[in-house]
This record gives C-alpha cells, structure tokens and sequence, in this order.
C-alpha cells in the first residue's frame, strides 16, 4: 500500500504563507525550513504533510482541462461541503461558487500566492448523510 506522503505548495513569502495556511485551513505548523526556504504541516485530522516551498516568482498549481477552466492538480476534501465553503468565505478567502460536477460537487479557493485549490465532496456520500 501506498499513499501521498506530501503535497509541495510553492510560495513567495515562507513567514506570510504559514499565518495564512494556520488561519485560513486551520492546518498544525510542524515546522520550519532554515532560512525561511520552506514550511511543513500536517493536517489535523491526519498525519498528511502539506509542505509550503519558498520560490522567487509565481508558479503554475493549475493546468488547461478544457479551454473554459484551469484545473487544479488537486482536490481537498470535506464532509460538508457548504459549511466549508461559508467558513472560507468568513475568513475572507477568495473562493469561487459551488459547482456540480456529475458525480461530485465543489469550489476552488486562492491562498495568498493565488495558488488555485480544489474543495469536493462525493455527492452520493454527501447525500447519505
């Protein structure tokens, strides 16, 4: 068995982007590269690191799916979708509208850098609820 060990967030400002990923997302700094090169957290609910990289200008966490949509190389997940989406939005998050997907149903929200993230949930578990 395997499963994603980290996921790498490239970022301007190392010191500005932990505050934002504690505030916003709520995630456990677990530490701190030398020189401010780099930041690590887990989730709280998992042991899943999510690891900010320090990078001089802007790179792209997006790809063309179709000519009407950037897609994010990944999704967040949660159990309730709508909840999320408003708890994002009392922060102040850029996030956009949610959006059905056929099977799926989901928003994306912009960190600091506009770094571009996906938020879905499984519509048939999300309906079972």
């Amino acid at each position: 068995m395997i499963k994603i060990g980290a996921v790498f967030i490239p970022v301007i400002d190392v010191e500005k982007s932990i505050e934002w990923y504690k505030d916003k997302l709520e995630l456990e700094h677990v530490g701190t590269w030398p020189e401010n090169t780099g930041a690590d957290f887990y989730f709280k609910t998992e042991r899943q690191y999510l690891t900010l990289v320090k990078v001089e200008k802007k790179q792209p966490m997006e790809f063309t799916a179709n000519p009407k949509y950037q897609n994010p190389y990944f999704n967040f997940t949660t159990n309730d979708l709508e909840a999320y989406h408003k708890k994002l939005q009392n922060k102040g998050v850029d996030v956009t509208k949610i959006e059905d997907h056929g099977p799926i149903a989901g928003f994306d929200f912009y960190d600091l850098d506009g770094n571009k993230f996906g938020v879905i949930v499984d519509k048939d578990d999300y309906e079972k609820r």
